[in-house]
């Protein structure tokens, strides 16, 4: 299975609350926490966010996705569909 990429849910929420502390240097919200209502994160670090997992994981985030950027435990599963997708994609070609 040369090319496959298996994550853990908790291996994504990980690195995405590393991001958040390194790179945005915020504290890392508990993983259900609301990061736009709650007012965490603004646009900008949105984008960041939303950058990072795109680059980090050879994704794309389509703009009907972008509702899933409210935890760090949504955007895990996010990543996680998009990695299980890509997967599948390598699979049959």
């Amino acid at each position: 299975m040369r090319g496959f990429i298996m994550v853990s849910l908790a291996t994504l929420q990980d690195r995405i609350s590393n991001f958040i502390t390194e790179k945005l240097h915020l504290e890392a919200p508990p993983l259900e926490a609301d990061l736009i209502e709650t007012g965490f994160i603004d646009s900008l670090a949105l984008v960041e966010l939303i950058f990072f997992v795109e680059q980090e994981f050879s994704i794309e985030v389509p703009l009907d996705e972008i509702d899933h950027f409210r935890s760090i435990r949504s955007i895990a599963a996010l990543i996680a569909d998009g990695v299980s997708l890509r997967n599948a994609e390598r699979a049959a070609s």
